[in-house]
Parts: C-alpha cells; sequence; structure tokens
C-alpha cells in the first residue's frame, strides 16, 4: 500500500521526504555556468574596446529613412525611425541601417557620423560611440545573478545538511 502512495504522489508532484536542498553537482554546474557568462562578458567589453580602438570614423548621408511601429502600438501613434546611411571608403560606397529607432524622423541628405572598421567596412555602426555586436552587459547580469543564486542555494543546502 505504501509503494502505491507514493507513486501517486510522484505522479502528482508532491514531495514524498522532506527537502534536504539541492545536488552538490547541480550547484558545481551552475556556478561553472555563471564563471562562463561572466569571462564571456569580459571578453566582449575587451573585443568591443579593441574595436573602438582600431576603428575609424567618418561621416555619411542618410539616403532612406524606414519607419517602423511597435507591436504594442496598435493605433500607429509613435513610429520609430530607422535612418539608412551611405558612407564612402576608399572610393567603394557602403551602406548601413541604425541597428536602433529614432524617435525623430531624420531627413533625407542629412549628415550623420559612422564608425568602421578600416580592414572591413561592413563591419560598422552609427555613431561614434557605438560598436556592433551583442552587448556584455546582458553577460555580466545572467552571470552574477546565476552565481548568486547557486552560492545562497549551496549555503543553504550546508545548513539544512548540518542540521541533521
Amino acid at each position: 500500500m505504501e509503494s502505491v502512495l507514493t507513486s501517486i504522489l510522484l505522479i502528482s508532484g508532491r514531495p514524498t521526504q522532506p527537502f534536504t536542498g539541492v545536488p552538490t553537482a547541480v550547484m558545481v554546474i551552475f556556478m561553472i555556468v555563471a564563471v562562463v557568462l561572466i569571462v564571456l562578458g569580459v571578453v566582449l567589453v575587451k573585443k568591443r574596446a579593441y574595436w573602438l580602438q582600431h576603428s575609424q570614423t567618418t561621416f555619411g548621408e542618410v539616403v532612406e529613412v524606414s519607419k517602423r511601429y511597435e507591436r504594442s502600438d496598435k493605433l500607429g501613434q509613435a513610429p520609430i525611425y530607422f535612418p539608412v546611411v551611405s558612407f564612402t571608403v576608399n572610393g567603394r560606397t557602403f551602406k548601413i541601417e541604425a541597428d536602433t529607432g529614432m524617435p525623430k524622423i531624420t531627413s533625407v541628405g542629412e549628415k550623420m557620423e559612422v564608425r568602421f572598421n578600416p580592414e572591413n567596412p561592413y563591419d560598422s555602426t552609427i555613431g561614434s560611440s557605438n560598436v556592433p555586436g551583442t552587448k556584455p552587459s546582458l553577460f555580466f547580469v545572467l552571470g552574477i545573478l546565476l552565481l548568486v543564486v547557486s552560492i545562497v542555494l549551496t549555503a543553504h543546502t550546508q545548513v539544512a545538511l548540518a542540521l541533521k
């Protein structure tokens, strides 16, 4: 009869024994993933700094303005504008569209600053301080959050084991 009751409790998701903490192996894996995320964030910061040091700036001309709306803007009252900027490097013309929208309209023909990689001008961004690619802050936040959670759960497990 007890095995039937245990099976029912397992199926229903109810615990059959008191909570003894999270297994140490799981916490070690969490800590490793957290450290990897933080290290990846540091690598991205260094890569972005290197790109800023070795890139150049020029001025380009807005050749087109793309108008878009957020999904939540059902009435279409707050458009976002994405300028397409054309710039020339070593006699070749390149075009780039803004990664982020602007709330005010940019007119065609307006001059905008463009930062580009001289070895590969396709690797470019609009603005003097912008860097293309993933922002490292996401990796730092996730890594630190996961590290804190794993430390707290490990400490909680150690306290639960000490009280036994």
